[in-house]
């Protein structure tokens, strides 16, 4: 079997590249087995975790490269306002598009699913 190296820095890349993997595969099975709106529901719900993975990650690296009096109030400001974003979209799914709740859970949980698989390959490399 081959291992893939795993690193500091290809970390990121790889675990939003499986998320979207995962977001799509997911998709392409709830398509084949439920409802449109199941469907939009994983789709809409994993490309929003990828999204707000992506959007925290920046907001801590600017973070850091601020003075330490900054820093905090630099990133407290846009967490929240990140949150706040981050429930609008999910309440305008849900309640505007009528998209399914069980479905954007699903789809929301791509980043958990995917940190716990590379957490247990990582332990089973041994690395």
């Amino acid at each position: 079997m081959t291992w893939v190296k795993i690193s500091e820095n290809n970390f990121f890349t790889l675990l939003t590249r499986a998320s979207i993997a995962l977001t799509i595969l997911l998709a392409l099975i709830a398509s084949s087995f439920s409802t449109l709106r199941f469907t939009a529901g994983v789709l809409a719900g994993g490309l929003l975790a990828v999204a707000n993975f992506y959007w925290l990650r920046s907001i801590l690296q600017r973070a850091l490269q601020l003075r330490v009096q900054e820093a905090p109030r630099f990133a407290v400001l846009r967490y929240m306002v990140r949150l706040a974003l981050f429930a609008g979209a999910v309440y305008v799914l849900v309640v505007c598009a009528s998209i399914d709740v069980f479905g954007l859970l699903i789809g929301l949980s791509v980043l958990v699913i995917n940190i716990v698989a590379l957490s247990i390959y990582q332990s089973l490399k041994g690395g």
